[in-house]
């Protein structure tokens, strides 16, 4: 008797290990700052990122914490080490400092003041979460939206596939893995209509007026689940601006 209970007690603390859930903290920023005292004009600031503080080998969380900070914020902060709150406020001082410089440059350049300015409005907004588990992996995806002034801003989804036992990003075919470059393109090209088809449907749109690249090949971005992969082209990548991030996803039963 004494031999089973300890058998049962090794087995379920090992458990945990084996179905530990990734624990996050996040980062958490929104602020309007303005353009000068008293000014117009502002800037508006919205972060909201999930970092995993648990749930990984230290290995993995660190890859993991350091790819995330290089995909939400930019290169500056791949080595960046600190607590959140050290990051958001690295990143927040840099940002409005281009803000400011930018906009007080672009006068100078134009020759008038600020009060005779049409717009130096800013806006930059981030996120970051995790999503569902597949064979060992995780997906996290990043959305933006970035505004800068122009005649309308750049919004992007940027999934990432991460491996759990080391933190790294992996390729697509890690999940396709008899599938070639070119045999993946040939089933994105089957797949390219098919988020489109209400869109296309409702407005009449002419297909051949819709992609401006005779072949879309995979690419970095894409996501795993139940459906199959999903590839996903920013704004201009693929097709014009008004057609936003397109989506392509290849079913599992085509990928085997």
């Amino acid at each position: 008797m004494k031999r089973t209970f300890v058998f049962l007690l090794a087995a379920a603390l090992l458990l945990p290990a084996c179905t530990r859930e990734i624990r996050t903290e996040k980062l958490l920023l929104k602020e309007q700052v303005p353009f000068s005292e008293g000014s117009a004009f502002n800037y508006g600031l919205d972060l909201d990122i999930d970092f995993p503080v648990a749930g990984l080998e230290n290995d993995a969380l660190a890859a993991m914490r350091q790819h995330i900070r290089t995909l939400t914020l930019g290169d500056a902060y791949t080595g960046f080490t600190g607590p959140v709150d050290d990051l958001k406020a690295a990143w927040r001082n840099a940002a409005v400092d281009e803000y400011r410089t930018s906009n007080e440059d672009l006068l100078k350049e134009m020759n008038i003041s600020e009060a005779e300015a049409f717009n130096l409005n800013w806006e930059t907004m981030v996120s970051g979460s995790f999503g569902n588990e597949w064979d060992g992996c995780i997906n996290y995806l990043v959305e933006q939206y970035t505004y800068e002034g122009g005649a309308h801003g750049l919004s992007g989804l940027f999934p990432v596939v991460f491996d759990k036992a080391d933190g790294q990003p992996v390729p697509w075919s890690r999940f396709a893995p008899g599938v070639s470059e070119a045999a993946m393109t040939a089933l994105i090209d089957r797949h390219k209509f098919d988020d489109l088809e209400d869109t296309i449907s409702e407005n009449g749109i002419d297909t051949d007026s819709i992609f401006y690249v005779d072949t879309i090949e995979p690419g970095r971005w894409y996501s795993v689940d139940k459906q199959g992969l999903t590839f996903f082209y920013q704004p201009y990548d693929v097709a014009p601006y008004v057609f936003g991030v397109i989506e392509i996803t290849v079913p599992w039963e085509e990928l085997k």
